[in-house]
């Protein structure tokens, strides 16, 4: 390979969800946008399909190892910087570091990093320019289209208005309909506390998964699908899944 990295690197180390046994098939840190190409160069080289994982992701633990490479987002996709009304922000930084930044306090609370709430969506609105890599190279855009073939690396934040942060470790997405509230659902269905082995549900928060001991992958998903089951029944509603693997996107 034409970069420093590794192959087999243990998954365990790299998800809040800890207790996986699998490993990484390659993994590799850049720390700059000319590492981030090299990288990327290498794996379709050696026709490996590239994903992202960014530090703190919330993802469930798979069963075994994961094929391709995995990409961490060090140094320069990790900053903050001043930039006029907002700041500019790497996508690799975390959620709540930023929620440190007066005016920007309602994400201090806030789940994994920059790049996974522009993933699920619910940052958008504060996006006032954007740097992503696509294709070959990198571009700057004025506005942030969802696109699943470019990776963004950097995004302008301004606080403007109401947004509805994501707190780290919710298991499922908001049910999306009128009415209806994910934690007032939970608690309907009688889920609080429920435990599987070393998995449980946070006891200040029934819609956050916590891993308290050494409860394996499966263990894991037995425990979220037993309460996705117990709400629909009791409830209707079926719940989509907000932990998924790790890694966002497929080949770039």
């Amino acid at each position: 390979m034409g970069w420093p990295g590794r192959e087999e690197e243990p998954i365990a180390r790299h998800l809040p969800l800890r207790a996986c046994p699998g490993a990484f098939e390659r993994w590799a840190v850049v720390d700059s946008e000319e590492e981030l190409v090299a990288a990327i160069r290498a794996a379709r080289a050696e026709k490996l399909p590239v994903r992202v994982l960014h530090p703190f992701a919330d993802a469930l633990p798979p069963e075994g190892g994961m094929g391709g490479l995995f990409l961490r987002l060090g140094r320069d996709f990790e900053d903050i910087r001043e930039a006029g009304e907002g700041i500019d922000v790497g996508a690799a930084c975390p959620v709540a570091r930023v929620g440190l930044r007066p005016g920007f306090e309602l994400l201090a609370r806030a789940g994994g990093t920059v790049g996974d709430a522009l993933d699920e969506g619910w940052l958008r609105p504060w996006v006032t320019g954007a740097r992503r890599f696509k294709g070959r190279g990198f571009e700057d855009a004025a506005e942030l289209e969802p696109d699943p073939k470019a990776l963004v690396v950097r995004v302008r934040l301004r606080p403007a208005g109401k947004l509805a942060p994501v707190r780290a470790g919710t298991i499922f997405r908001e049910p999306g309909r009128r009415g209806l509230d994910l934690r007032a659902l939970l608690a309907r269905s009688g889920v609080s506390g429920v435990r599987l082995h070393g998995a449980s549900l946070a006891e200040d928060d029934a819609a956050v998964l916590v891993n308290r001991g050494e409860a394996s992958p499966r263990q894991v998903r037995l425990l979220v699908e037993a309460v996705r089951e117990r709400v629909q029944v009791t409830t209707g509603v079926e719940l989509d899944l907000r932990l998924l693997p790790p890694g966002r996107g497929g080949r770039m």
